[in-house]
C-alpha cells in the first residue's frame, strides 16, 4: 500500500478515535466536607460531619484522614481507599481514640461524593461536598 492510501486509510481512523471522550478518573483528592448519620449498635442515631482529605498514593490507592464530629465526641480516622471505577472507591478506616475500625464506600459525583461506613459497632453514611 502506497503512503497516500495509507493516509487515506488511516486518517479517518484517527480522527474516530480521537473525538471519543476519555474516561477521566473521579477527582477526589482534596478536603471534601459533609455531614450525615451514624447508627451506633446500641444507640440512638446521631448526626456527624466530617471533614475530609483525600491524597493519592499511587494510582488506584487514595489515603483518607478525616476529623468528625457528633454532638458528644471530636475524633479523627485515617484510611485507604483503592479505586475500584472511575467514581468508586472501597477501602478500610481505622479510629484509634476509640479502637475502631470498619469498611468505606465512596461514590464520587462531580462536586459531591456519597459516604457509607460500616464497623463492628455501627454504620452510618454521610454526603460531602468538595471544598
Amino acid at each position: 500500500m502506497n503512503m497516500r492510501k495509507l493516509l487515506l486509510f488511516v486518517a479517518p481512523l484517527a480522527l474516530a478515535v480521537s473525538t471519543v471522550p476519555a474516561m477521566a478518573a473521579s477527582d477526589i483528592e482534596g478536603t471534601w466536607s459533609g455531614s450525615g448519620t451514624a447508627q451506633p449498635k446500641n444507640g440512638k442515631s446521631e448526626s456527624i460531619r466530617c471533614k475530609v482529605t483525600y491524597r493519592r498514593e499511587s494510582p488506584k490507592v487514595v489515603g483518607v484522614n478525616a476529623l468528625c464530629a457528633t454532638s458528644s465526641n471530636k475524633f479523627r480516622q485515617t484510611g485507604s481507599l483503592l479505586q475500584v471505577n472511575d467514581n468508586r472507591f472501597v477501602g478500610d478506616f481505622h479510629n484509634s481514640q476509640f479502637d475502631v475500625s470498619g469498611r468505606l464506600n465512596v461514590t464520587v459525583s462531580g462536586s459531591s461524593q456519597s459516604v457509607s461506613f460500616t464497623s463492628p459497632r455501627g454504620t452510618g453514611n454521610m454526603s460531602l461536598r468538595k471544598q
